[in-house]
């Protein structure tokens, strides 16, 4: 039988257990609203007597001792956890997408478009002004002007993305400085006071949350994986977990290892080794450089960024960002102004020239062409973009260097060649080419479109409205699961008013009992002392 004293220690233990019960409820009411709080409870065992003690002990009915608080442990699912940080990464991913690819639908925006056809359709107009009296200066200037507004058009839209693309890369710095660089120290840093407290034999609960919320943080930025490997053993009594945070490798190659207990890596960014193209690095905890982070990084802000910079769609080769982004557009766009520029001089490179024998020979573009439209040089078209599409510097000395006519006239008496300006079928040949299809072909030389000019304008509209209505559906879709993975995060470890209310109640409740279980033994006793034999 249980020693009458030793009944006071289990009331006096429930008690004690009740209340820690009690006081932990009340921690986490007071932080319902505290971001990245983990609801706790107390874990509470069964007290037993030794096995040594109850072999030699007289062969009665023997109870337990009550229960004790033995600490505190927070209320959390590892593989939600897991699932919550792997969506956090696409939503965010794609988020950032939407929002950059919103940018170029502004620039590629039904106006805009209308824009330049209305001004490739002032050219085609001016040039049949011309084609009814081509021997005008006045008119072939109004044409050089009308030419004019065509090339500064495109510049724009060159331009603009070249805007976009410098916002685009100062935002992925700060991401990658002020958000990954700072989440990765700071978690590093708090790992090493959690190995401390632990070390001294400490739960520290609060500092958990700390991480975990930096952890779920730097999820929004980039694909994370979070590992406890085996324990580092510190006395012979003691070990604790070696935490590990990793930027898996898609192909199944080595891991980039980017917090190692209190050592943490650095990202770093360059966008200079190629004008169209940034690339990330970054030195692991060992202090190794690991430049292929842009083929890790599949998720996050991170990514968003790098497939609107990079992005180079059906451009891409099978190791480049194959996303519809801003190098893909600029592309787009220098493609047709390659087509523009090259039709155009072509046209007027080949008439009908003197042989300087009394006949004439057609004039061969690739060894004598007479450009209208030439790269930044003014001459050439070596390096012609959208960017630096300009008016040649001939065209722009002589508004009528636009050649009207490619039929020569032979004068019999004597033989001689002589070119008739008064004619204008080679404006008319411009004016068919411009509403005519031709192919749209890429550096390879492989044909992305066939249509009119006009054509391939609104294909290009109606492509980025496109992208931006996939994404939007895709970030749509992603919000949603999120939030589905997030409320079953919640129901685990998040602060229910209603579920603590309960629980307080209940506690409450147990803390009554064992105050009348104390009652009960302190009436028993007084039985015993004072009122039996009497």
């Amino acid at each position: 039988m249980t020693a009458t004293f030793v009944s006071y220690n289990i009331a006096s233990r429930a008690m004690n257990a009740s209340q820690a019960s009690i006081n932990i409820v009340g921690n986490n009411i007071s932080n319902v609203n505290t971001e990245g709080y983990t609801r706790q409870r107390v874990d509470i065992v069964s007290v037993t007597t030794s096995g040594k003690v109850e072999k030699y002990a007289t062969p009665v009915v023997s109870t337990g001792l009550g229960s004790k608080a033995t600490g505190t442990t927070q209320l959390r699912d590892p593989y939600i956890d897991a699932r919550y940080r792997n969506q956090n990464s696409e939503n965010n991913r794609y988020e950032t997408m939407v929002k950059g690819l919103s940018n170029l639908e502004d620039v590629f925006d039904e106006a805009s478009a209308e824009a330049l056809q209305g001004e490739l359709s002032s050219y085609i107009n001016d040039l049949q002004s011309l084609s009814q009296t081509p021997t005008s200066s006045d008119i072939a200037q109004v044409v050089r002007s009308a030419a004019e507004k065509v090339t500064q058009m495109l510049n724009m839209y060159a331009n603009q993305l070249d805007e976009i693309r410098t916002e685009q890369t100062e935002n992925l710095e700060v991401t990658v400085k002020s958000e990954f660089n700072t989440y990765v120290k700071n978690i590093a840093a708090l790992n090493e006071q959690i190995q401390r407290e632990e070390i001294y034999g400490n739960t520290p609960n609060e500092l958990y949350d700390q991480r975990n919320l930096l952890i779920d943080k730097l999820s929004e930025v980039s694909n994370v994986k979070v590992s406890m490997s085996p324990a580092d053993r510190i006395s012979e009594n003691l070990s604790i977990p070696h935490y590990r945070i990793t930027i898996e490798n898609p192909s199944g190659g080595e891991p980039i290892l980017i917090v190692d207990n209190d050592k943490y890596a650095e990202m770093s960014l360059d966008a200079t080794i190629d004008p169209l193209d940034v690339k990330l690095s970054i030195t692991d905890t060992a202090g190794n450089l690991r430049d292929d982070a842009n083929s890790l990084v599949t998720n996050g802000k991170l990514e968003g960024y790098l497939s609107i910079i990079n992005g180079k769609g059906s451009f891409a080769s099978a190791t480049e960002n194959d996303a519809k982004g801003i190098y893909y557009y600029n592309e787009k766009i220098d493609i047709f102004a390659k087509q523009f520029a090259d039709t155009m001089n072509k046209l007027n490179s080949e008439i009908y020239e003197s042989d300087g024998a009394g006949g004439y020979v057609l004039n061969d573009y690739s060894t004598d062409p007479k450009n209208l439209f030439t790269d930044a040089s003014g001459t050439s078209t070596t390096n012609l973009t959208a960017r630096n599409i300009q008016v040649s510097t001939a065209w722009l000395s002589n508004p009528s260097y636009i050649n009207t006519t490619r039929k020569p006239a032979i004068d019999p008496t004597p033989t001689g060649y002589e070119a008739t300006p008064a004619g204008s079928d080679n404006v008319l040949r411009m004016i068919e080419n411009m509403s005519s299809k031709v192919d749209f072909k890429d550096s390879n030389g492989n044909t992305i479109l066939n249509g009119t000019f006009n054509e391939y304008m609104t294909s290009v509209v109606s492509e980025v409205g496109t992208d931006v209505e996939l994404y939007t559906n895709f970030s749509k879709t992603a919000t949603n699961v999120f939030q589905t993975i997030s409320d079953a995060r919640d129901s685990v470890s998040g602060v229910s008013l209603n579920e603590e209310g309960i629980n307080l109640s209940s506690f409450q409740k147990i803390y009554g009992a064992a105050v009348r279980y104390f009652n009960v033994l302190d009436e028993n006793l007084d039985t015993i002392i004072n009122r039996m034999g009497v």
